[in-house]
């Protein structure tokens, strides 16, 4: 079985590498989308790609954005109540490099 991830659409959850790399990921970057650690109302998500990218330099611009999407989706999943105040995932576009 190969691994889809490099056609477009394919389905991400079958890159086993960052399969591997989300939890360790997910506990770095989830204060970020925290309420109360927020800027003025305002989440501090654009960090996320910054701690990403410092912690797992070999990672490409295209899987850290990919993370972060997905980091996103499961920080909404799990705290419904709690993330009124961030976009959703579809709307976050990676930083300029």
């Amino acid at each position: 079985m190969s691994d889809n991830t490099d056609r477009p659409g394919a389905d991400r959850r079958t890159n086993a590498r960052l399969r591997g790399l989300f939890d360790t990921a997910y506990t770095m970057i989830e204060p970020f989308f925290d309420p109360d650690q927020g800027w003025a109302g305002h989440s501090l998500e654009h960090l996320a790609f910054r701690v990403l990218r410092e912690n797992f330099p070999d990672l490409s611009g295209e899987e850290v954005h990919t993370i972060v999407v997905a980091a996103h989706r499961v920080y909404i999943e799990h705290n419904p109540g709690r993330s009124a105040h961030l976009r959703r995932p579809e709307e976050i576009r990676p930083p300029a490099p």
